[in-house]
């Protein structure tokens, strides 16, 4: 599990009811140095638009903390399992 699933899982609600349906989407997401998410592309989609495209609206919305890698900041894609409960 990368540090960014990590992040996001602690975003996430883990309590789910029984009605609740869970569904998967794979996601690409690029972040700037502050951490902020600038694009984000469906790798393989949960099967379902309207859910895919709420997903990527969530994602978008999201900070993370920012990276650095020395004194230089970097760029970077990172791909992730995004959870949505229905």
């Amino acid at each position: 599990m990368s540090l960014l699933e990590k992040l996001l899982s602690k975003t996430q609600s883990a309590n789910t009811t029984p009605a609740e349906t869970v569904r998967k989407v794979l996601v690409r997401v690029y972040l700037d140095t502050a951490g902020h998410v600038t694009d984000v592309t469906i790798r393989k989609s949960c099967g379902d638009p309207e859910l895919d495209a709420r997903a990527q609206r969530e994602i978008a919305a999201m900070r993370f903390p920012s990276k650095s890698r020395g004194a230089k900041t970097s760029h970077n894609w990172h791909d992730l399992a995004y959870t949505i409960h229905t």
